[in-house]
C-alpha cells in the first residue's frame, strides 16, 4: 500500500507542482509527501522532479512515469467509490 500511497503523492504532486499543495489536498504534509516520492524515486531508480527552492517539474522521466502511472491511478481511485 506504501507504494500506491507514493505514487498518489507523486501524481497530486506533478498535477500541481508543488509538495506543499499536494500535501493539503492530501492531507498530509509537505515534508511526507517528499519523502514519499523520494521513496519512489529510489524504488524505480530514477529522478522524476527536477527540484529548486522555487520550483518543482518533472523531469523526462518523470513525464514518462506520470504518463503510464496517472490514469491508472484515477480508475484505482474511482473503483474504491463504488462499493462491491
Amino acid at each position: 500500500m506504501e507504494a500506491f500511497s507514493s505514487i498518489e503523492c507523486f501524481v497530486r504532486s506533478a498535477e500541481v507542482g508543488s509538495f506543499a499543495e499536494a500535501a493539503r489536498r492530501l492531507g498530509l504534509t509537505p515534508a511526507a509527501v517528499g519523502k514519499s516520492v523520494a521513496k519512489l524515486e529510489t524504488r524505480v531508480g530514477v529522478r522524476l522532479f527536477q527540484r529548486s527552492t522555487r520550483r518543482l517539474t518533472l523531469t523526462e522521466a518523470g513525464r514518462l512515469f506520470l504518463a503510464e502511472v496517472a490514469d491508472s491511478l484515477q480508475t484505482i481511485q474511482n473503483l474504491s467509490l463504488i462499493h462491491i
